[in-house]
């Protein structure tokens, strides 16, 4: 009979070790090699991908798709060499954390699209003609593409590094405010070399509003890994639904017309004004 107990304090004790072993790779060292190493394997690989595009188009989209790996490469390499194989597994745990409020999912799946649709519902009632989707496919490969997008379209690849390691560590000791807008400046500046490249979205956006994007995004996902004990897969489901729709609702500036994005923006900044200013909420277990 007392084997329950048993077996639950060891389970206990193991847990507790590895998070006080994941310790290790909340260090100013550990955090500048993530750093280094996300930055220099995506845009090493994107620098690759540029020179070979028109003599090996195959070899040039291997480049992009392993590069768009770096941030979350980055993160498992520091955190299996800061924190050894038990603090890794404890911050894997932490990241894959899936039994959270019903709400946060419905934030995650439905925020994007919502946004979306009322930016383009605005536009036209300012007396824009609304675009026809972009993305109109038969049911089948609709899901493919959207599956596509989960597994190579950044969030996968991003999010355990942005969210999973660099916000935890840098909330632990800055708050996350300020640690939201770092990993955003950060998030932003990491793709600053798409704007250079032919066939890119980021090829046909304003580079200041992406970047103003991508600190907006950051304060919400901090908010999101705030309130969910920094679990990753909430910001993994919203950044995969941002890539997903702007696929299939037509958002993203084509031909010179910029405003529904404009709006978009709008949104989004007053959102993320939001988040930011509100109250709270209490820091979860630290890195």
């Amino acid at each position: 009979m007392a084997a329950g107990p048993a077996i639950a304090s060891v389970a206990s004790q193991q847990s507790a070790a590895g998070q006080a072993s994941l310790a290790g790779a909340g260090s100013t060292w550990a955090t500048l090699t993530f750093v280094a190493l996300t930055f220099g394997w995506t845009w090493s690989l994107w620098g690759i991908s540029d020179l070979v595009r028109q003599d090996l188009p195959g070899l040039s989209k291997a480049c992009v798709l392993a590069a768009g790996f770096g941030p979350s490469l980055a993160a498992l390499f520091v955190v299996l060499m800061f924190a050894g194989v038990s603090g890794t597994i404890w911050w894997w745990h932490r990241c894959m954390a899936w039994r959270l409020r019903l709400r946060w999912y419905g934030v995650a799946f439905l925020a994007a699209p919502v946004a979306m649709l009322a930016a383009l519902a605005i536009d036209g009632a300012l007396g824009g003609s609304l675009p026809a989707p972009t993305g109109v496919r038969p049911f089948g490969a609709a899901v493919a593409q959207f599956a596509l997008v989960l597994i190579i379209g950044g969030p996968a690849g991003e999010e355990f590094g942005w969210r999973g390691y660099a916000l935890p560590v840098l909330t632990a000791r800055l708050g996350w405010r300020w640690s939201s807008l770092i990993v955003g400046a950060l998030w932003g500046v990491w793709h600053v070399p798409l704007f250079f490249m032919a066939g890119t979205g980021q090829a046909q956006m304003p580079m200041v509003l992406f970047l103003a994007s991508a600190l907006a995004l950051s304060i919400i996902f901090a908010r999101l890994a705030m309130n969910t004990g920094f679990s990753v897969i909430p910001a993994i489901l919203v950044h995969w639904s941002i890539n997903s729709w702007s696929l299939v609702i037509p958002v993203i500036p084509t031909g010179g017309n910029i405003r529904p994005f404009a709006l978009l923006m709008g949104l989004l900044f007053a959102a993320a004004a939001a988040a930011f200013l509100k109250p709270g909420p209490k820091l979860p277990a630290p890195v």
